[in-house]
Formats: structure tokens, C-alpha cells, sequence
């Protein structure tokens, strides 16, 4: 019986899940999950190499890559420079406490750094005087708060990757993923925000918000957005240029205006984060390389619309189902990203519209990203349940009904896309 390439393709999904599980090793998930599909897909040893080395060893690579690192060096200089600390002052004495709940860890969700809920939780217990808001509270809303710009913001690796699996630009998925974050934000209110009192900012401290510790992060999209409208050759040459050149900049403006010492820098760049990372990265894209290959003068997409269409199974459950289970056994976006949107873009078959393409990857990685917040092992709802003491299991009853939410709000913007494009 020869099964189908859609068959081998969940099943090398299904390889990378146990292996991660068991080794707690992505990138050893990830290489070992590629080999399996392209040996079941019938590619020799030297086509296996080959087809490796000719998308890993290019420039879209290297440009991935450089951004890559450039937004982890970035996220770690403004920590270790205090910016962070003076954003947080000035919101705290500019809005009310309940606003201010919401505000100091979507802040800190600018920043995409491991755990970084750990880094915002801290912050919040400054409002242990306002009414209703308790541990449980406080854990809730710095982990949902902490992530609602996973969906659009061009600095998060998850949404880095998920762009190049489906050839979609960075500002393309700023621009329509925008809508997601908005829902989060207002589904966060609704479930959790709501509950307590409006007030006013302290007097005393009242002022406006300081716009100095947003420089860097301005200074990235200004550059990126200049180089796009007036100079789009630029991107031409290499798509993630433009954005490598931002990040470049804002590192350089933050070092001149809070230069860091040479020895805090050697720390920086000898981080494991970065060199893991980026190792996750490049078998991201070795792993893609065979989802695109060729087999027998047949592209897998093609060979796989082909099956779907003769076994008659839709792809809407599928483009749901599979992201979000990735999600929820990897605990981490760039994992759910880098091994099921492949899968996804690849039901999509061959050259699909813009509005099924880009309403396809916002659904897949929406159900994804809610699968990794209702993971056990996502690291940002164990360090906040640690820190503050809560349980796990309650904590993660509460972010089920804006789960769905969210779930539900990318099926109709799905639906909505294909419909204007």
C-alpha cells in the first residue's frame, strides 16, 4: 500500500513532536524530522544534500539569519541598558492602574526574549492596593498582555519564519495580523481587565509618556518602512535587508546614546540563546527545503493537492488542527511555526490567492499560538506561575475561553480575506 505524501508529511510532524518531548532538543526535533519525510519521500542521500545545501546555502538564508540574531542582541541591550525600567515608571504615573495592568507587559511583549513574562511579572506587584487584583489576577493578565503581538509584530522569530514558509513580506503580516492583536487586546479586557475598577493615574507622578525608551523599536520600523517606499530595490536584493539594516541602526543609536562596556558585550554575544536560536532557524529552513522538493519531476505540494482532491479530505481542519497541536506539545512558537506551517502552505497547494494564503497562515499560526499558550511547557506560564505562586491548571482554565476567541476571530478574518482578495 503506498501511502500518501500528506500521510508522511503529519507523521515527520509527529517525529519531531515525540522526539522534542522525550530530548527536550528542538533542533535535534527538527533535523531528525526532515531526514525521516525525505528518506519516506524516496530522496537518495545525494539529493537529500543537495536539496539541503542549496537552500541553506543562499542569501535569503544568511539574511534570516542576521535578523535573527540582530533582534535577540537588540532585546538584550535595552534590558540591560534600563530603557525598559524608565518605560514602566513613566506608564505607571500617566494611566489608570487598570490600563496600566494591561499596558507594562504588552510593553514588554515588544521585546521577544525567552521568558520574558518573568521580566514583566515583577512589575506588576505595584498594584497589590487595587481591588480584585490578587496572584491568580496578576498571572492571568502578564501572560495573556505579555503576548498579544505575537500575531504582527515583525520582530518575533515565529512570525520571521512563518513569513518566509509562505513568501509572505514582514510588512504584509504587520499590516493584516494587526486585527488579531486588536482582538486580543479587546478579549483580554473583556475576560480579564473588566473585572477591576477604573481609577487614575497618581497624581504626583502624572506626566506624559516618554517616547525615548520606544526610540529603538521606532527606529526599526521608520528604516524598514523608508527603505520599502523609497528604495524597494533594496528589498529586492534580499528580502530581510531592509529590516537587517533597522535593527543595525537602532543597535548602533541605543550604543551611542547608553554605551554598553566591552565586557558586557562579550556577554551578549557569547549568550547560548542567540547560537541556539539560530541553529533553529537554519533546520527550519532544511526542513522546508524537502517540502518543496521535487519527486519524480512532481513537487510535493502539487503531488499532495493531487491526493487531498482524489481522497476527498478538506484542509480547513487540518490547517487548524495541526498548528495547534504542534503548539500545544512544542510549548514554543517558533516550534509550531517552523514544522507545521510548512504542512499548512503546502494544503494550500499550488500558487494559492492572497487572501487564502495570507488568511490561511494568520488561522494556522492564531490556532498555533493558542496551542503554545495552553502548553505545559511554555516557559512564559511557568516562570509566572512560579513567581507568583499559582497553579498551573487554573491559570490555564482562564485563558481557554479567549483561546477560542482568538481561534474563532482568525476563521472569520480567514473567510473575510478570501472574499475582498
Amino acid at each position: 500500500m503506498i501511502l500518501p505524501i500528506i500521510v508522511k508529511l503529519i507523521a515527520s510532524l509527529v517525529v519531531i513532536i515525540l522526539i522534542n518531548r522525550y530530548l527536550k532538543n528542538l533542533p535535534a526535533s527538527l533535523f531528525a524530522g526532515a531526514l525521516f519525510f525525505a528518506v519516506w519521500i524516496g530522496l537518495s542521500f545525494a539529493q537529500i544534500v543537495t536539496t539541503g545545501y542549496e537552500r541553506l546555502w543562499s542569501w535569503n538564508t544568511a539574511g534570516l539569519v542576521a535578523l535573527v540574531m540582530q533582534v535577540i542582541i537588540l532585546s538584550t541591550q535595552m534590558r540591560k541598558t534600563g530603557l525598559i525600567n524608565e518605560l514602566v515608571a513613566s506608564i505607571r504615573g500617566t494611566f489608570s492602574p487598570r490600563t496600566s495592568l494591561a499596558v507594562i507587559p504588552a510593553v514588554i511583549g515588544l521585546l521577544p526574549m525567552p521568558g520574558g513574562a518573568l521580566f514583566s511579572a515583577p512589575l506588576l506587584d505595584n498594584f497589590d492596593e487595587v481591588e480584585g487584583v490578587d496572584q491568580d489576577f496578576k498571572t492571568r493578565v502578564n501572560y495573556w498582555f505579555r503576548h498579544v503581538w505575537e500575531y504582527a509584530w515583525p520582530l518575533y522569530p515565529g512570525i520571521i519564519v512563518a513569513c518566509d514558509i509562505a513568501g509572505i513580506e514582514l510588512w504584509q503580516i504587520m499590516l493584516f495580523g494587526f486585527p488579531v492583536s486588536l482582538t486580543a487586546i479587546g478579549l483580554g479586557y473583556i475576560f480579564f481587565l473588566s473585572k477591576i475598577p477604573s481609577g487614575k493615574a497618581a497624581s504626583d507622578q502624572k506626566h506624559v509618556v516618554s517616547m525615548r525608551p520606544f526610540l529603538p523599536l521606532i527606529t526599526v520600523i521608520v528604516i524598514y518602512a523608508f527603505f520599502h517606499l523609497v528604495f524597494p530595490v533594496v528589498g529586492e536584493i534580499n528580502q530581510y535587508l531592509p529590516m537587517v539594516i533597522g535593527l543595525f541602526s537602532s543597535i548602533t543609536l541605543l550604543q551611542v546614546q547608553r554605551p554598553l562596556s566591552f565586557g558586557v558585550w562579550g556577554e551578549i554575544l557569547r549568550s547560548k540563546n542567540i547560537y541556539k536560536m539560530l541553529l533553529i532557524i537554519i533546520l527550519v529552513r532544511f526542513y522546508g527545503a524537502f517540502v518543496e522538493a521535487d519527486v519524480e519531476g512532481f513537487s510535493v505540494v502539487q503531488v499532495m493537492t493531487q491526493e487531498m482532491q482524489q481522497l476527498g479530505i478538506p484542509s480547513l481542519p487540518l490547517i487548524i488542527l495541526i498548528p495547534f497541536f504542534a503548539g500545544l506539545t512544542m510549548g514554543v512558537s517558533l516550534g509550531f511555526a517552523g514544522s507545521a506551517l510548512p504542512v499548512v502552505v503546502a494544503l494550500l497547494g499550488v500558487s494559492p490567492s492572497f487572501g487564502t494564503l495570507m488568511g490561511s497562515v494568520l488561522l494556522a499560526y492564531a490556532s498555533g499560538f493558542m496551542g503554545t499558550m495552553l502548553s505545559p511547557l511554555h516557559v512564559c506560564m511557568i516562570v509566572t506561575c512560579e513567581y507568583y505562586k499559582t497553579g498551573l491548571t487554573q491559570s490555564f482554565r482562564a485563558i481557554i475561553p479567549p483561546a477560542i476567541g482568538i481561534i474563532s476571530m482568525a476563521f472569520v478574518y480567514k473567510l473575510l480575506l478570501e472574499l475582498i482578495f
